[in-house]
């Protein structure tokens, strides 16, 4: 079972890497729901761990998941940057104006880096229809999706989560992600079948910024590796 730790700065990233996360999704902005980090952040890390997992976020503002065609030349060119400094795998997407897959925005983000695996992030839980976007992306060939079974938590919405899993029949991988920590992930590792899971681990220091706190990481790991089944 593997945990992907969500960080929005440097301080995050080495806290994720000193509590034994070999994967993180790197973003910038948390409090806006994380945009597209630096070249700079992420080759800073990619210098200091040459094996760690680094899965970039591609989303050039805050809001909605419908993009112009400007918005998505950005993200096309942004994809291709992180590729070119290091990043394992992108972690992206796009939706049209009624809420469904924007497949030929995503078929392009795809393209962008075709070497690398592709993430669909959580504007996945605003589709209309679940069943039929899961089956889109599939078709799309992406990696994974970043998902809280469109519930306001992974834990809320283990039933879809578990679904999910199911209709996947692993040609994707469901990442549940959402409110996860250390009392909870396990549980939902469990119910739902996954084999990953999403978190922060974040806590507020002293500013009030929120930041990955190292001991929750090496908490959430023991946890989900753990013999003992969680109901």
């Amino acid at each position: 079972m593997e945990l992907e730790v969500c960080c929005g700065s440097l301080q995050s990233a080495l806290n994720a890497v000193a509590g034994g996360a070999t994967r993180i999704e790197l973003c910038s902005a948390l409090s806006l729901d994380g945009l597209t980090p630096s070249i700079g952040l992420l080759s800073e890390l990619r210098s200091r761990f040459p094996f760690l997992r680094i899965h970039v976020l591609i989303r050039p503002r805050e809001g909605h998941f419908v993009f112009s065609d400007a918005e998505l030349s950005v993200m096309l060119r942004d994809i291709e940057q992180a590729a070119s400094a290091g990043a394992s795998a992108i972690v992206s997407g796009a939706l049209t104006p009624d809420d469904t897959i924007d497949i030929e925005a995503t078929r392009k983000l795809i393209a962008a880096a075709p070497q690398l695996p592709f993430t669909f992030h959580r504007a996945f839980d605003v589709v209309a229809d679940q069943t039929e976007a899961l089956n889109q992306l599939i078709d799309l060939g992406v990696a994974r999706v970043l998902t809280s079974g469109a519930a306001p938590s992974a834990e809320a919405g283990i039933q879809q989560l578990a679904r999910l899993v199911h209709l996947a029949a692993n040609r994707i991988a469901i990442l549940p992600g959402g409110g996860v920590n250390r009392t909870n992930a396990r549980r939902i590792i469990d119910l739902t079948g996954a084999h990953e899971i999403h978190g922060s681990c974040a806590i507020s220091d002293i500013s009030g910024l929120r930041v990955t706190d190292a001991n929750e990481v090496q908490a959430i790991i023991k946890s989900i590796n753990s013999p003992t089944f969680h109901p």
